[in-house]
């Protein structure tokens, strides 16, 4: 069960969905100048712009001791149509500093401007730099959140496609696997889900796909793809959101294709509750850099 505080931050949340949702909309909207973005002081991390990219990226470093030949990438969240540095810092930001490793973050192209697979072409554009720092793919952790972890799994399914080397690891906060919301949970907890709404998920989805009858292709939604040859998978996912299914479902795919995976539930949590600051986020992002040390030792 949810602390008590926990409890009644998502009760209020969840009395107040459509105020919250604006006010969530509103912040993963802010786009302030990417140097405020970089001086800002994150869970003992520091920034630095990366300019070698053709898009806003920040390499993000703890303050104490980073591994010098290990980085994560992190993809964001966002309904591919929102999302920023700021979001990103704030998220991987806990995650570098407990796992010791740095984490590139970036803002990718958005949908309705530009559809799929600009986020993908994005996606690769920034893993080839990595390789190209010199990390090695079995020195990266992938770490995507909703949106984000649907990247996550599209950029390793290409990767594998294309025979390039396949990072070490993946880490998906209430992945957004199933844009056609197949899965039971986007009826049955449509209610409880303190911020999610499933019209208007879909809404994001079809300006990303472009059109419903794309909604099942695993191109747009990571389910439906084969698994084989994927790294180890970690999922993390509130059992209050609508998304639940799409982590269950992932999970069960990943298992039958012989990829090492595990999904956590947390009772009563919200989507991508690792944001909010609960009990419970902490609890979940100490257990998220337990997972990619551990992957990263496996190297």
């Amino acid at each position: 069960m949810p602390s008590k505080k926990s409890q009644g931050m998502l009760h209020m949340i969840r009395a107040h969905k459509r105020l919250m949702t604006g006010l969530t909309s509103n912040v993963m909207s802010i786009d302030p100048p990417i140097e405020r973005v970089a001086r800002a002081r994150v869970a003992g991390t520091a920034a630095r712009i990366v300019e070698e990219l053709p898009f806003p990226a920040l390499m993000v470093t703890p303050r104490e001791n980073p591994l010098q030949d290990a980085c994560l990438l992190h993809l964001h969240g966002g309904a591919y149509v929102s999302g920023g540095l700021l979001q990103c810092r704030f998220l991987i930001g806990p995650i570098c500093a407990l796992c010791g490793a740095p984490a590139l973050t970036f803002s990718y192209r958005l949908a309705p401007q530009f559809p799929y697979p600009a986020q993908l072409e994005d996606a690769l554009t920034a893993y080839h730099y990595l390789i190209d720092q010199g990390f090695e793919s079995q020195r990266i952790v992938l770490v995507g959140e909703s949106a984000g972890g649907n990247l996550a799994l599209s950029l390793t399914r290409r990767l594998r496609d294309e025979g390039s080397p396949l990072p070490a690891g993946l880490v998906l906060m209430s992945p957004w696997a199933d844009l056609a919301q197949r899965g039971e949970s986007y009826q049955t907890l449509r209610d409880v889900d303190a911020t999610l709404n499933p019209q208007e998920l879909m809404d994001d989805a079809l300006q990303f796909a472009g059109s419903a009858e794309r909604l099942t292709d695993p191109e747009i939604s990571p389910l439906y793809a084969d698994f084989h040859g994927f790294p180890p998978v970690e999922i993390h996912c509130g059992t209050h959101e609508i998304l639940l299914s799409d982590a269950e479902s992932l999970e069960d795919n990943l298992l039958r294709d012989g990829v090492k995976a595990h999904l956590i539930r947390w009772e009563g949590m919200c989507h991508v509750f690792q944001a909010f600051g609960f009990e419970e986020s902490r609890a979940s992002n100490a257990q998220i850099a337990a997972f990619i040390r551990a992957c990263l030792e496996k190297a």
